[in-house]
């Protein structure tokens, strides 16, 4: 029995560790991170690599949550409405968006802080709930889907775990809408709630701060 119930647990961690994704610090910002936290979540995505990287950073050193944004200044890359064609100011807007692009990120003019809470009173405990550490990766989800048509141009939600000794990828393909077009998958509707969670307080606290 007791070689039964090894046999199971090292299933578990094997598949777990087989639906997430570890990689390496891609940059400077992320390697400050993993370094000055003991945990961070990282949360970006991939439509806005138009002008990205754009991330909303919440990051726990012992008791006391850190939330930062690395986001460009420029709203839009690609509004016509930005500057008169052929202006100065037009030029100029688009050669500082192509150097934001061009930029490593780190701490440098596009970092930011937005707020620091107790680990207990912020949205820390909200997010941590859901399990995020532990979750599946969308690419195993979306596996499982095989006769689920949806459209593919809604862009991918990315979340980088990152502690002292790695960091996790996840990557979710339009949650949402697979799951009110495809079969309802338990992951991608608390992946859902994370977002909202994030992006509620980070709205908020922005407006406060302005």
């Amino acid at each position: 029995m007791k070689k039964i119930i090894l046999l199971s647990i090292i299933l578990n961690l094997s598949l777990n560790g087989l639906s997430q994704k570890i990689i390496s610090a891609s940059n400077p910002l992320e390697e400050i991170l993993q370094k000055d936290f003991d945990s961070t979540i990282l949360y970006s995505h991939s439509k806005w690599k138009s002008y990205s990287p754009n991330y909303l950073i919440i990051a726990k050193k012992d008791s006391l949550v850190y939330f930062y944004r690395y986001s460009s200044p420029q709203k839009s890359f690609y509004s016509r409405n930005i500057a008169p064609p052929n202006s100065n100011i037009h030029s100029k807007l688009i050669s500082n968006q192509l150097e934001f692009i061009e930029t490593k990120p780190s701490i440098n003019d596009y970092f930011s802080w937005v707020d620091t809470k107790s680990s207990n009173k912020s949205i820390w405990k909200d997010i941590t709930k859901y399990n995020i550490w532990n979750l599946v990766d969308g690419a195993k989800l979306d596996s499982l889907d095989t006769n689920c048509e949806t459209e593919f141009h809604m862009g991918y939600e990315i979340f980088k775990l990152l502690t002292k000794d790695k960091i996790i990828e996840l990557q979710y393909y339009n949650p949402r809408g697979l799951n009110e077009d495809c079969k309802f998958n338990q992951t991608r509707d608390d992946i859902i709630k994370i977002e909202e969670i994030i992006f509620e307080y980070f709205k908020l606290s922005i407006k406060l701060i302005q």
